[in-house]
């Protein structure tokens, strides 16, 4: 065994490995069994180290500044547009590399197309037919029944809005 110390990033790779010749010449060395158990110490300290807690008025802090300063329209559309150009983009170039050809693509939009044509000679249908069965004053009058419940039901729940800061 040589008498030279190791150098330090050897000791401690080996150190966390659990093996090797330099943890051998540690049991032998008494500075680099001083540097070990100073590592081992400075461990011990660094875990008992905890992270401290935010002042309480931190999220206050943090709302009131963003409230004061609200993003403006044009940012949010652009935002909003990068991300949908984003998602299209992936969303083709996922399609090209599962391998579909422009001819499954143009059936599946076609296909789409007829379907979106039965659906809306069916829902004119309905509402021709709900029209000569005078059943849209019935449906108005659901609606509005519905749309009171729930007004009612809102004022009696009470609001939970958050005072402003």
């Amino acid at each position: 065994m040589s008498t030279a110390c190791p150098d330090l990033e050897v000791l401690f790779t080996q150190l966390a490995e659990g093996h090797g010749p330099a943890l051998e010449h540690v049991k032998t060395c008494p500075a680099c069994a001083a540097v070990v158990e100073e590592h081992r110490e400075m461990e011990k300290e660094l875990f008992h180290l905890q992270d401290p807690f935010p002042p309480a008025n931190f999220v206050p802090q943090v709302m009131a500044r963003v409230a004061a300063a609200p993003v403006s329209t044009s940012v949010e559309l652009r935002t909003g547009l990068s991300i949908l150009g984003g998602a299209l983009m992936l969303a083709f170039l996922l399609l090209v590399a599962r391998g579909a050809n422009a001819g499954q693509l143009g059936l599946a939009v076609a296909h789409g197309v007829v379907e979106m044509r039965a659906i809306l000679v069916g829902v004119v249908g309905g509402m021709a037919a709900a029209w000569k069965t005078a059943a849209v004053p019935l449906s108005a009058a659901l609606a509005t029944l519905l749309v009171l419940s729930l007004v009612g039901l809102k004022k009696l729940a009470g609001t939970d809005v958050p005072a402003k800061v």
